[in-house]
């Protein structure tokens, strides 16, 4: 039952977080000036099984303004490029990721209990 919970919240945090990103990205691009600092940054979490990692970073994909562009499943890492990594904008997505998907793709794929 925890694991159907996690696949309903994991689904229903990627609508909400494509819908929030592609609004604030979109608002920002129009607005202009276009203040973004774009770049590179290293998604580190606990070493998990393949499929599971394929499953974060594609979810991660999903989310307008953010790519994964390297995935080690072995080193617990996936390279990421942001749209904008500026005045902390890249450890609030870091810790965005963290607690809406990461957590619920270790319960769906039984790495851990969802609390």
């Amino acid at each position: 039952m925890k694991r159907i919970a996690a696949g309903l919240l994991i689904v229903w945090h990627l609508f909400a977080s494509i819908a929030r990103s592609g609004w604030q990205i979109s608002w920002r691009i129009l607005r202009g000036p276009h203040d973004f600092a774009p770049g590179f940054v290293d998604y580190r979490f606990q070493p998990m099984q393949p499929w599971a990692t394929t499953v974060l970073a594609c979810l991660i994909c999903l989310t307008p303004g953010t790519t994964a562009v390297d995935v080690d499943a072995v080193a617990g890492r996936i390279r990421l490029h942001m749209l904008d990594t500026g005045n902390g904008a890249d450890e609030a997505a870091l810790q965005e990721i963290r607690h809406l998907f990461e957590v619920a793709v270790r319960v769906l794929f039984a790495q851990e209990e969802m609390s």
